[in-house]
């Protein structure tokens, strides 16, 4: 095989049909300015009314308190949504409550005891001709 072969290969990027110039640039980072006088005093002032802000909604929520709690946690769910979730949980105490709490051991015991009371299909007599 002679190097001529592999003489007209071009290198490069792959180039797409109808598509322009415009490929993937890469982005420059931009660098923050440095703070003057007047943004220093301007940030001061929102941070203090941000932090009053922030402490009157504190204790807003603290004397909302449980109500508050319980609609953060459905928050965006439907009616239907809750009601599933409703029934789920109720479901869930009421198969704790027929169980119990039973540690593994416990559980392949009762397990062992239902498949040897079981019979298997293989000592089952032959019915029938043949």
């Amino acid at each position: 095989m002679p190097s001529s072969d592999y003489s007209s290969a071009i290198g490069g990027g792959l180039k797409l049909k109808g598509a322009k110039d415009a490929g993937i640039k890469k982005k420059k980072k931009s660098k923050p300015a440095e703070p003057t006088s007047s943004t220093v005093e301007a940030q001061s002032s929102d941070d203090t009314v941000l932090q009053k802000a922030i402490a009157d909604e504190e204790t807003n929520l603290e004397a909302s308190g449980v109500e508050r709690e319980a609609e953060s946690k459905q928050y965006g769910k439907t009616e239907a949504q809750k009601r599933h979730d409703e029934r789920r949980r109720k479901r869930l105490d009421e198969r704790l409550e027929k169980e119990g709490i039973k540690t593994h051991k416990e559980r392949v015991e009762e397990l062992n005891k239902y498949l040897s009371g079981l019979s298997e299909h293989h000592d089952m007599p032959n019915i029938g001709p043949g």
